[in-house]
């Protein structure tokens, strides 16, 4: 039985598919690394369920998420600490594991190199890393790609302090729409998904007809500047080869 259906008197983690909640990031980022978890409220006098992960022969970690103290509910009440909160009432992620040597933080959102500033996605993958790190288990590369150049973008880690690049080393995108992070908001065009493409279905059958390319302005003014680029591009190239004088019957091709 999934530990998340062990207790159904407790308030479940929301679909992954719901961005806005610490819940949905914390799973996401936990399973990512394999990190067996459940939700749990052991004693009566603890106010809120935790998120609890657990490896053999450790003790366990206890994830909570502290609310934002001037954060309020549409009615205008604060939120109470809870492993699900929404995103724009959180304040920090903390994670604690109590043993025969003391109880302390396995992860510290409150600390130097994880401020409270963080967003919320950024954190999560933050304490889940550490969680890892405490079970000793192996954390794979980090990586993802971008949604604007399609590069591979990796974590590079630095001092503490890391961002992600991509192949080149580069941090901004190839197409300078964004910084090359992994919860880049929303894509520029909302119609295309910035794909360029829209697909076309048959009104009877729902059957993929063809596409259509993207007229919506953010897509026609991206075109319009790799366009632009290209025509440079090729201009300089045309130009360095015209400008080109061989050295030898084997400077260049055909040979």
């Amino acid at each position: 039985m999934s530990p998340f259906t062990a207790r159904p008197s407790l308030i479940k983690t929301r679909s992954p598919y719901d961005g806005s909640h610490t819940g949905a990031m914390l799973r996401d980022a936990l399973e990512a690394l394999g990190i067996v978890h459940h939700v749990d409220r052991p004693w009566r006098g603890l106010p809120t369920e935790y998120l609890v992960c657990s490896a053999p022969g450790r003790a366990r970690v206890w994830i909570h998420c502290v609310a934002d103290p001037g954060a309020r509910t549409p009615e205008g009440r604060r939120f109470t600490d809870h492993y699900d909160l929404p995103t724009v009432a959180l304040w920090a992620v903390a994670a604690t594991v109590t043993d025969d040597e003391s109880t302390r933080f396995v992860f510290n959102g409150f600390g130097d190199e994880h401020k409270p500033t963080a967003s919320a996605g950024m954190q999560a993958g933050q304490c889940a890393a550490a969680v890892a790190e405490h079970f000793g288990l192996t954390v794979p590369r980090r990586e993802h790609t971008c949604l604007h150049c399609a590069r591979v973008i990796e974590w590079i880690e630095a001092d503490g302090q890391g961002a992600w690049y991509d192949s080149s080393n580069r941090i901004e995108c190839v197409d300078g729409e964004s910084l090359h992070v992994p919860d880049t908001p929303e894509p520029l065009c909302g119609w295309c998904e910035d794909y360029g493409l829209i697909e076309v279905f048959d009104n009877s059958t729902d059957a993929l007809k063809g596409h259509i390319t993207c007229d919506n302005a953010p897509c026609v003014a991206r075109r319009i500047l790799r366009g632009n680029q290209a025509e440079r591009e090729r201009q300089a190239a045309q130009a360095q080869a015209a400008s080109h004088e061989c050295t030898g019957p084997l400077c260049c091709p055909p040979f």
